[in-house]
């Protein structure tokens, strides 16, 4: 990668939340069934993509017989209902002509932390879906909207031994408890429908997609790096397609690990069998296609003081280069670079740093922030000069790699011009 003046001291800081527009119309007033949570791949691979997921997705409660998830995003759905929108939460309407489910599209596990001075593990996982709105006749996505959720928990050596798999637990937690609900993955995709069209049988607008990922070849990058080249693509696809649709209210045809033939699988749990029942669904074509290109990054440590040597001062630094093509006018209508570099102490003998979490948290924060320049001309501006954030343990910058503020504004309108809202 291209070497940066990583010197600039930085922190890694949760990225301010756009609240999403409800964008509905009148042209669609029938019934729209609620078909429940899911997983966005074959039957077959929904143990191996998400070992965690799987167990927590099928936790079961004794209302209804429903699952943990589906019980708390029903209750959601009822407790903040989508104004006009005829969503039939129980039972299901033969003459529904649309149907929606929020399905699981990825799942990240950090590691875990043992800190025994504490007696505490800390854990860190992500977990990446799409709320998908889909004709259930024609099988056509009409509409879909990422969602994410980060589990962060440092949890006593007595808590743990209370259960059989406490990442699983830990993941259940994530979908919703009420000592942190706004950011449960019940509360994001609530947040997050509001972003979609309920207007029409069709996509409603032009329709972007993250088409194209790259990173780095140099397998050195990835030793004793916590995760593979091909699974650290996909996260950056996934945290692309949520900054995007997060940060400028935009639906997002759903980014795939493996490039399909235009159709993906739906894997709907069906709580009365305990089986998957599968919906082909095909996906619309693209017409704003977004290129990422992971530029790399760099680890420096140094002592923090000469006679402490095991604590370590790290400093690391990544670029980012975005793309947009747009099919319709057969041009590219944005093209910029962005570096960002974080700051922080830490342990010798890394005991308490995952190089992939590292990595990942810091591609993510500066992902959000380009999404929110392009969004946001005040900010975008900042961004220009240089985004930088302190903390009395991190610091961090973020910045566009490009000096001509007119090009940046001219594109920056341009995408938003053709996106839509």
């Amino acid at each position: 990668m291209i070497r940066r003046d990583f010197i600039k001291s930085l922190i890694y800081a949760g990225s301010c939340i756009i609240l999403p527009k409800t964008v509905l119309g009148n042209n669609y007033k029938g019934v729209i069934n609620w078909v429940g949570s899911s997983f966005l791949v074959q039957a077959n691979k929904i143990e191996k993509d998400f070992p965690i997921t799987k167990l927590a997705a099928e936790v079961m409660t004794t209302e209804n017989n429903s699952t943990f998830l589906n019980r708390n995003l029903i209750n959601k759905l009822k407790s903040e209902p989508l104004e006009g929108v005829n969503l039939k939460l129980e039972g299901y309407a033969d003459n529904a002509e649309m149907a929606l489910t929020f399905g699981f599209a990825a799942e990240f596990d950090f590691g875990s932390f043992v800190d025994n001075e504490a007696k505490k593990t800390a854990y860190l996982m992500y977990s990446f879906g799409q709320s998908i709105l889909y004709n259930p006749k024609s099988r056509i996505i009409i509409s879909s909207v990422p969602v994410r959720a980060i589990s962060t928990y440092l949890i006593s050596f007595g808590e743990q031994k209370k259960f059989n798999n406490i990442k699983s637990e830990l993941m259940r937690r994530s979908f919703y408890n009420s000592k942190t609900p706004d950011a449960t993955i019940v509360n994001q995709f609530r947040k997050m429908i509001g972003n979609q069209s309920f207007v029409s049988k069709n996509w409603d607008g032009r329709k972007p997609k993250i088409t194209n990922v790259k990173v780095p070849d140099e397998d050195n990058l990835y030793l004793n790096f916590g995760l593979t080249k091909e699974k650290f693509k996909e996260f950056i696809g996934q945290s692309a397609s949520f900054a995007f649709g997060y940060k400028l209210n935009s639906p997002i045809i759903p980014f795939f690990k493996t490039k399909g033939l235009g159709v993906t699988t739906i894997m709907r749990f069906n709580e009365a069998t305990k089986l998957y029942q599968k919906i082909a669904a095909k996906l619309p074509e693209p017409d704003l296609k977004i290129d990422v290109i992971h530029q790399g990054w760099e680890f420096v440590e140094e002592p923090l003081q000469e006679n402490v040597k095991n604590v370590l001062n790290v400093q690391l630094g990544m670029g980012i280069q975005i793309k947009v093509f747009d099919t319709f006018e057969e041009k590219e209508i944005y093209n910029q670079y962005f570096f960002a570099s974080k700051q922080y102490i830490e342990n010798k003998d890394n005991t308490m740093r995952s190089d992939a979490a590292s990595v990942c948290e810091l591609t993510e924060a500066l992902l959000e922030r380009i999404f929110m320049s392009i969004a946001n001309r005040n900010y975008r501006q900042k961004m220009l000069s240089g985004d930088q954030i302190e903390s009395e343990l991190y610091s961090a910058f973020f910045q566009i790699d490009n000096k001509n503020t007119d090009e940046v504004n001219k594109q920056s309108d341009e995408l938003l011009k053709a996106i839509p809202q």
